[in-house]
C-alpha cells in the first residue's frame, strides 16, 4: 500500500489554471465539469480541496493524470505503473505495464471507523490522500463510488480485519449479505449484514465473540448503510 502525499490546495488550484487559456477558461471548465462558477471561485479563494469526484471531473476535463494534479509529480520515483495521459478517460484508473495489473486510485477519509464501540460519523472535509489498490478488487464497482477508511478497534478480527487497517467500501452500495459500513445511532461501523426478508429485519454481526449481535427493522432510521466492503489492506503488526 502506499499513501500519497498531496499539495496544498493552492498549489492543485495553481495547477489547474495552469492548463486553463483564454478561451478554455474557468467559466469553461466549470460548465464541463458541470459545478457553478460561484462553487469554482469560493474553492479557490478559500484555498479548499474540491471533492473526490469534482476532481477526478477536473482532471477528466483537462486530459490530465489526476494524481499529477494532487501531487504535482507526474511520476514517482521507481514506480513504472503510472503514466501522464492527455486522452479523455477515467483519470481514477492507472495505466499499467503489459506485465502489471491495473490498479485504482482511492481517496482516504480522515475519520476512523470502529470495529467495536463506534464513531460518530463526520463526512469527510478533506482527504488525507489516495490509497493504490487493484483494479479487480472493485470490479464491476464504479471507481468514483470508492472510498478508503481506517478501521480502529476488534469486533472484525475473525474475518482478519485489524485495527488500522485499511478498507475499501463502494458508497451507495448494497447487494447481498456481506460486510458493510454502516451508520447505526450515529456511530460509523464496520459491521457484518445479514438481510432477512422475511423477518423484515437486519441482523448486524461482529466477528468476535466478545460483541453481541444486534437486530434493526429493515426501516429503521437509525441505521444508514453507507457502503459495501470490497476489500481491505493489513496495516497489522504481525
Amino acid at each position: 500500500m502506499r499513501i500519497f502525499k498531496v499539495m496544498d490546495a493552492d498549489k492543485f488550484w495553481k495547477k489547474v489554471d495552469s492548463y486553463l487559456t483564454d478561451s478554455l477558461n474557468q467559466a469553461w471548465l466549470c460548465r464541463k465539469v458541470g459545478i457553478p462558477e460561484s462553487t469554482l471561485s469560493s474553492a479557490i479563494k478559500r484555498k479548499a480541496w474540491p471533492r473526490a469526484d469534482i476532481a477526478t471531473r477536473i482532471a477528466d476535463v483537462l486530459g490530465v493524470n489526476l494524481r499529477m494534479l494532487i501531487t504535482g509529480e507526474e511520476e514517482i520515483e521507481g514506480d513504472s505503473t503510472t503514466k501522464v495521459s492527455r486522452s479523455p478517460r477515467q483519470s481514477t484508473i492507472e495505466e499499467s505495464s503489459e506485465t502489471e495489473e491495473p490498479t485504482i486510485l482511492v481517496p482516504l477519509a480522515p475519520q476512523k471507523i470502529a470495529a467495536g464501540q463506534g464513531e460518530e460519523f463526520l463526512p469527510p472535509s478533506e482527504y488525507l490522500g489516495y490509497v493504490r489498490i487493484l483494479e479487480r478488487m472493485a470490479r464491476g464497482i464504479d471507481p468514483l463510488s470508492l472510498m478508503a477508511v481506517t478501521v480502529k478497534g476488534d469486533s472484525m478480527t475473525g474475518v482478519q480485519i485489524f485495527e488500522r487497517d485499511v478498507v475499501i467500501f463502494a458508497r451507495d452500495h448494497i447487494s447481498e449479505n456481506g460486510i458493510y459500513i454502516i451508520s447505526l445511532y450515529g456511530d460509523l461501523k464496520v459491521k457484518r449484514l445479514e438481510f432477512r426478508s422475511g423477518e423484515q429485519q437486519i441482523f448486524i454481526h461482529s466477528e468476535n465473540s466478545r460483541y453481541t449481535m444486534e437486530v434493526v427493522p429493515m426501516e429503521s432510521e437509525n441505521l444508514q448503510i453507507l457502503g459495501k466492503v470490497v476489500g481491505w489492506i493489513h496495516c497489522h503488526p504481525y
